[in-house]
């Protein structure tokens, strides 16, 4: 009688194309291993909004799913699942406070009620205490492709990539982060914001910058499908997809630098039009001496990609924001320059009342 009082959401065969993380979760401090990390985007990924209006939903997943989705041999599940799953159900989750006198504290809360398998079929409870940051996303989320996430190996490395996949929306730009919080962020933390012991190997920056940050990058980089989505961008020291910020010498914030591609209609081109294009392009570039517009470089990235020449695509998705990046400042402070002076005439003209 208990179980037909519980509400169990329908998992489809298929898995879904995003995981829709809240901008809180995202940047909470939570320590989990690669397949650990796996098992809890499954189920955010499978999660809806609507799961929530009855009881706490419980999210089953068969072998077969778990088989096909994390690559796994359907008879070593159990053996393989079971100690992860174990850990999973005692992970706390520190939720990033605000109060009111501005200062920054942190909850940490269980990120499971339960979790079991038995049967063949894993059973995922969330605990209803995070629902707000599991549904709510008045503060902005992360649309991570969830193919790509689990198919990266190493758990700074998918830490990274929904930091990241939060600020795909253009005009949305990632500020520098804090070193501290950024430790937090990859899990380095304990409730009193220090070090964990086991993480003790991190005190040295060295250590952080190789393992959380550059291996990471070195990871997202190479694989195949991200690194025609997600570009990163040089500093001028020459790191690539960041760029320290320093007092004296010693590191405050980091900076990312890094671009999310426009995929545009790349499946809609053909050879023909690819070449063409390139053929086109190029030689108004090189022959006449034109400077491309941003449209145009955009065309000529995607007929790069489409031919699988993506060592030329960057080159050209490299200058776009590099282009982007000095413009933009300036068309602000033009803009700033128009507005003041216009002000000032009107001051002129009306003996500047008070306010």
């Amino acid at each position: 009688m208990e179980d037909q009082s519980l509400y169990y959401p329908v998992v489809s065969d298929k898995l879904p194309k995003h995981i829709k993380k809240g901008h809180q979760l995202v940047f909470s401090r939570q320590d989990l291993s690669a397949r650990e990390a796996d098992l809890f985007a499954l189920m955010i990924a499978n999660m809806k909004v609507t799961d929530w209006d009855q009881n706490t939903p419980h999210y089953e997943f068969t072998s077969h799913q778990l088989s096909e989705w994390l690559g796994i041999n359907s008879k070593h599940i159990g053996s393989n699942l079971s100690p992860v799953a174990n850990r999973l159900a005692s992970h706390k989750v520190g939720i990033k406070i605000e109060t009111s006198r501005g200062e920054v504290e942190f909850d940490y809360r269980p990120l499971f009620k339960n979790i079991k398998y038995k049967n063949g079929v894993l059973t995922m409870v969330p605990n209803d205490m995070l629902k707000a940051e599991y549904i709510e996303y008045n503060q902005g989320f992360a649309l991570i492709n969830t193919h790509n996430f689990l198919d990266l190996n190493k758990e700074y490395s998918k830490r990274l990539y929904e930091l990241l996949s939060r600020f795909k929306d253009q005009g949305f730009e990632m500020h520098p982060q804090k070193l501290n919080d950024l430790k937090g962020v990859f899990g380095l933390l304990d409730e009193a914001g220090k070090l964990k012991k086991d993480k003790s190997s991190f005190k040295n920056n060295s250590v952080f910058m190789k393992r959380c940050i550059r291996n990471s990058i070195e990871e997202l980089s190479k694989h195949p499908t991200i690194k025609k989505e997600l570009l990163f961008l040089e500093s001028s020291n020459g790191d690539k997809g960041f760029e320290l910020i320093k007092k004296g010498n010693r590191i405050v914030e980091i900076k990312f630098l890094f671009r999310w591609l426009k995929q545009g209609n790349v499946e809609e081109l053909n050879l023909h039009d690819a070449k063409n294009t390139i053929q086109v392009l190029e030689l108004k570039r090189l022959q006449h001496k034109e400077r491309l517009s941003d449209e145009e470089l955009i065309k000529l990235s995607m007929a790069y990609r489409y031919l699988g020449k993506d060592e030329y695509a960057d080159k050209v998705d490299q200058s776009l924001a590099k282009r982007q990046a000095i413009i933009e400042p300036q068309q602000e402070e033009v803009e700033v320059d128009s507005v003041l002076e216009k002000i000032n005439t009107l001051i002129e003209i009306n003996d500047n009342p008070d306010y």
